[in-house]
C-alpha cells in the first residue's frame, strides 16, 4: 500500500481571527480580498481505517445522485453536492486503484452571497472515508486533464463579488475505498474589518452513497 499523507484544515480560533484582515464588506475591499484562506497542516493519522474500507471491491464508474444544499446564514452561500462519480477510471491514479483505493469526483453548484468578500474554492471540501474520523483534502489539480477529457470540468475558485452560478467538480484521491464517504464543506471564520462584528465559522457534511 502506498503512503499517502492525511491533510487536516486547521480551523482555530487564531486562524478564524487572523483571517479577518481578508474580510471586508463589499464594495470595501479590494480585488485580491479573500476571506477564506486554507490553512492546512500535515498531521500523522492515528485511526484505523474502517472495516468497510476494506471490504469494499473495485468497480466500474458509476455516478450517483445527492441533491444536498448547504446553506451559509452568515455569508449567504449556496452550495449544493449535485452528484459524485464512483470509481473515476483515472490512469494518473492507476497505481492508487490498484492497491485498494479509490478516485470519487464530486460535482458541486455554488451560488456566493453578496454581503462580503472572499471566495469559495475546492480548498473548502475535504472527504472522509471512515465515517468522520479523518479527513483528506482534495487534489483536483492533478486531474485536470482527465477530468476535462471526461467533460467533468474542474470547479474553478469562486468570487463571491462576482455573484452568479458557478458549477464544477472536485476530485478526491482516497486509499481505503468505503461504501460511503463523507464531504465537509468548510468556511472559516473571520471578524469583518471596520466593526466588531465576528463571523463564526460554518462547516457541514455530506454523504456520498454507494455507487
Amino acid at each position: 500500500m502506498r503512503t499517502r499523507t492525511t491533510v487536516r484544515t486547521c480551523r482555530s480560533a487564531a486562524v478564524g481571527l487572523s483571517l479577518g484582515l481578508a474580510l471586508t464588506l463589499s464594495g470595501c475591499g479590494s480585488d485580491d480580498t479573500k476571506a477564506d484562506a486554507d490553512a492546512a497542516v500535515d498531521v500523522e493519522s492515528s485511526a484505523p481505517a474502517s472495516e468497510s474500507a476494506s471490504a469494499a471491491p473495485v468497480g466500474d464508474e458509476a455516478e450517483v445522485k445527492v441533491g444536498k444544499t448547504l446553506e451559509d446564514p452568515e455569508m449567504g452561500d449556496k452550495i449544493e453536492v449535485v452528484s459524485a462519480v464512483r470509481d473515476f477510471p483515472s490512469a494518473e491514479e492507476a497505481e492508487l486503484i490498484a492497491e485498494g483505493g479509490e478516485v470519487v469526483l464530486v460535482q458541486v453548484k455554488i451560488k456566493p452571497g453578496k454581503e462580503y468578500g472572499g471566495r469559495i474554492s475546492e480548498g473548502n471540501f475535504e472527504i472522509s472515508w471512515d465515517k468522520g474520523a479523518d479527513f483528506e483534502s482534495s487534489d483536483t489539480r492533478l486531474m485536470t486533464e482527465e477530468m476535462t477529457a471526461a467533460k467533468r470540468t474542474p470547479l474553478e475558485d469562486v468570487q463571491r463579488r462576482d455573484g452568479g452560478e458557478h458549477t464544477g467538480w472536485i476530485a478526491f484521491q482516497v486509499d481505503e475505498k468505503a461504501d460511503t464517504y463523507l464531504i465537509e464543506y468548510t468556511r472559516d471564520g473571520a471578524k469583518v474589518i471596520g466593526s466588531d462584528k465576528t463571523i463564526a465559522e460554518f462547516t457541514e457534511q455530506v454523504e456520498i452513497p454507494a455507487g
